[in-house]
C-alpha cells in the first residue's frame, strides 16, 4: 500500500514521558513483557499467515479499531526495545492504511503518513471516544444516507471513499489529515488516558537518525530541545549547517568548472566536457544528500519538510535536465564530427534538431515525474496554457510556419548546404545554412540573403548541384556561310577540351543548330565541374573560340542590310 521501511525508525529517548502510564520502572518492564509475549503469540501468527493483508476499513468502527490497535501494538514493541522488528512495519502499514492521503504528494507519503498517524493517535489518546459497539459498523452504514461518521464533539471524520484506488473504504478524511496539527495543538495540554502511547509523537519529531547518537541529543541543554515552529532548536541549527555546507560545496565545484581550456585537442575537449558536467552532477548529488540528512538524520518534519523537499526537487530537476542537455549535445556534436558530415550541412542541422527534440521530450517526461512526486497536477496548467498557446500561435504564426518550414526542408532535402540554387525571384547563390527560421544564401557578389523557410517551401527552386554536382554550359557561335563546318567543329571541341574547368566525361560536343539569316549557327555543349565555375568557364571559352577563329581565318559574321536610295525623279519616271 505505502512504503513504510523507515516507519518508527529513529533512535528515541525512552526515559521521559512514560511515568503517567507506568508508576515504577519494574511495573513498566513487567507490563511490557506481558504485552510483547501476548503479541508474539497471538499477533505474530496473523502476520506470518497474511503478511500482505491490508487494514480492515469496511466501516467507521473497523477503521478506528484497526488504527488504534495497530499503533498501540507498534508502540509497545517499540518501547520494549524491538525497534528493528518487522512487526512494527506491518502495524505501520495498517495504521497508515486507515488514512486518506490522496492530497499528499507521493514523495511525502512516508513522512506525512508517519507523522499523521502519530498526531492522530496523540489526539485520540486525549479525547473521549465512544465504545466500539456504539460506532456504526458496515450494516449500520448501509442504511445511512451520508456515508460518514464524525467522532462526537470533534471534526475528526471517517468517510466512505468514492474514488479509486481506495474506493469503497472508510478512511480518516483528507481534510481531517490536514487539520491534525491544529487538533493536536488544541488538546496537547490535556492528560493522557490510561493505556495511551505516551509522548510517542514528541519522541518521533525530536529524535535523530543513526548518524547522530541519541545520547548526544539527550545531553544537550534544555534550550536546544525547545520547539520552534514544530522543530527543536538543535534541528534548526543542524538544518542551517547542512544547507550552508551544501551551498559552500556547490560554489566550490562551480569555481573549479570556470577554468578555461586554451588547447583544442581531443583530450582537452574531453576534459572540458567532464568539467562542464561536474557542476550539475555535483548539484544533483548535493541535493540528494541534503534530502537524506534533513529527512532521515536531522528528522525535519511538518510543513518545513514540505517546503525543503519542494525546493530540493526543483534543484535536482534543474541539475538533471542540465546533465541530460550536456550529454545530448555532446553525442550530437560527436556524430557531426565524423568526416562524412560537414559542420554546417543539412545532415548536421538535422542531427542537432533531432537532438534538441529528444532533449525536450526527456525534459517533459522528467517534469511530469517531478510534478507527480510533488503532488502537482499539470492538467489545469495545460488547460490554461491551451488558451494562452492559441493566442501565441496566432500572434507568432509566421514564426511557427518558419519552424515547420525548416523541418520540412531538413526532411525533404530539396537542397543541401553548399548547393547552388536559383530562387524563383531570380537570386542565385550557394546555400550557407538551413536554420529553424530562415535559410541563408550567399550570391556570387558576396551578398548574403536570408529567406524565410516558409517562403522557400512554397517557391520554385532550381538546384544546379543535383542530381550531379556539375553544370552544363552552352556556347553559341555563328560563322559565315562558306566556312568549313568540319574545321569549325574541330576548333570548338579543341577549345573546350583544353580548358581545365571542363569535365572529361561527359565529353564536349558540337551541334549545328540552324541556318541563320547571316550565319551558320553552331552550339558548343560542355559541362563544368562545379556550378560556381559557370561564369568563369563561359568567359574563357568565348575568348578561346574568338582567338581560334581569328587564327584559322574563320569569319564571325554580323547582321547586314543593303539599303538602296532612290531619287524622286527616278520615282516619277518609274511611275510614268
Amino acid at each position: 500500500m505505502y512504503e513504510i521501511r523507515r516507519f518508527f525508525r529513529r533512535s528515541r529517548n525512552q526515559k521521559s514521558g512514560y511515568r503517567g502510564l507506568f508508576p515504577t520502572q519494574s511495573k513498566r518492564t513487567c507490563f511490557c513483557f506481558l504485552i510483547v509475549v501476548w503479541f508474539m503469540s497471538v499477533g505474530a501468527t496473523t502476520i506470518e499467515k497474511h503478511p500482505l493483508s491490508p487494514a480492515n476499513t469496511d466501516s467507521p468502527r473497523t477503521t478506528l479499531k484497526t488504527f488504534i490497535e495497530s499503533v498501540d501494538k507498534a508502540y509497545h514493541l517499540y518501547i520494549s526495545g524491538q525497534r528493528k522488528n518487522k512487526k512494527i512495519d506491518y502495524y505501520g502499514y495498517r495504521a497508515i492504511g486507515c488514512l486518506d492521503l490522496s492530497k499528499v504528494a507521493p514523495s511525502l507519503l512516508l513522512d506525512t503518513g508517519t507523522e499523521s498517524v502519530l498526531l492522530l493517535k496523540e489526539v485520540l489518546d486525549r479525547i473521549e471516544i465512544p465504545p466500539y459497539e456504539k460506532i456504526p459498523d458496515r450494516a449500520a452504514m448501509q442504511n445511512e444516507e451520508f456515508k460518514k461518521w464524525v467522532i462526537p464533539h470533534t471534526a475528526i471524520t471517517i468517510a466512505l471513499v468514492k474514488e479509486e484506488p481506495r474506493q469503497g473504504e472508510y478512511l480518516f478524511t483528507a481534510d481531517t489529515i490536514e487539520q491534525l496539527k491544529s487538533f493536536y495543538d488544541r488538546v496537547e495540554h490535556l492528560p493522557y488516558k490510561p493505556g495511551s502511547s505516551v509522548e510517542f509523537y514528541n519522541d518521533y519529531i525530536m529524535g535523530s537518525g543513526w548518524m547522530i547518537p541519541g545520547n548526544l541529543i539527550h545531553a544537550l541543554p534544555q534550550f536546544f530541545k525547545k520547539k520552534i515552529y514544530g522543530q527543536a532548536v538543535w534541528q534548526w541549527f543542524g538544518m542551517l549547517l547542512v544547507l550552508f555546507l551544501g551551498a559552500a560545496i556547490a560554489m566550490l565545484v562551480y569555481r573549479l568548472t570556470r577554468r578555461k581550456v586554451t588547447q583544442q585537442t581531443d583530450e582537452a575537449i574531453l576534459r572540458l566536457f567532464f568539467r562542464k558536467m561536474l557542476f550539475p552532477l555535483g548539484l544533483a548529488i548535493i541535493s540528494l544528500l541534503i534530502e537524506y540528512l534533513l529527512k532521515d538524520q536531522i528528522n525535519i518534519t511538518g510543513q518545513l519538510l514540505t517546503i525543503i523537499l519542494f525546493a530540493d526537487e526543483i534543484v535536482f530537476f534543474v541539475a538533471t535536465a542540465w546533465i541530460i542537455n550536456l550529454i545530448d549535445n555532446a553525442i550530437a556534436e560527436w556524430i557531426i564530427s565524423k568526416p562524412s558530415i560537414q559542420d554546417n550541412s543539412i545532415d548536421a542541422n538535422l542531427i542537432r534538431i533531432s537532438s534538441r527534440v529528444i532533449t525536450i521530450v526527456i525534459f517533459f517526461m522528467l517534469l511530469l515525474n517531478v510534478t507527480k512526486d510533488l503532488g502537482i497536477s499539470l492538467t489545469a496548467i495545460f488547460a490554461s496554457a491551451g488558451i494562452v498557446g492559441l493566442a501565441l500561435a496566432l500572434a507568432a504564426r509566421e514564426t511557427i510556419a518558419n519552424f515547420f518550414g525548416g523541418i520540412s526542408i531538413l526532411v525533404d532535402r530539396p537542397f543541401r548546404t553548399g548547393d547552388f540554387i536559383i530562387l524563383d525571384s531570380g537570386e542565385r547563390g550557394e546555400v550557407l545554412e538551413v536554420g529553424l527560421r530562415s535559410t541563408r544564401i550567399i550570391t556570387r557578389d558576396d551578398v548574403q540573403i536570408s529567406v524565410p523557410n516558409y517562403r522557400i517551401t512554397e517557391a520554385k527552386i532550381i538546384n544546379e548541384s543535383v542530381p550531379k554536382n556539375r553544370f552544363r554550359v552552352r556556347i553559341k557561335a555563328g560563322v559565315a556561310y562558306g566556312s568549313d563546318a568540319d574545321q569549325v567543329e574541330e576548333l570548338l571541341l579543341q577549345t573546350a577540351k583544353s580548358n581545365q574547368l571542363v569535365t572529361r566525361y561527359p565529353e564536349p560536343r558540337v551541334r549545328l543548330r540552324s541556318f541563320g539569316d547571316s550565319a551558320l549557327e553552331f552550339e558548343l555543349l560542355c559541362w563544368a565541374y562545379k556550378p560556381e565555375s559557370k561564369g568563369k568557364l563561359i568567359h574563357q571559352l568565348n575568348r578561346g573560340i574568338y582567338k581560334a577563329f581569328n587564327t584559322a581565318g574563320i569569319a564571325i559574321p554580323f547582321p547586314q542590310r543593303d539599303v538602296h536610295l532612290i531619287k524622286e525623279d527616278d520615282i516619277g519616271d518609274t511611275a510614268e
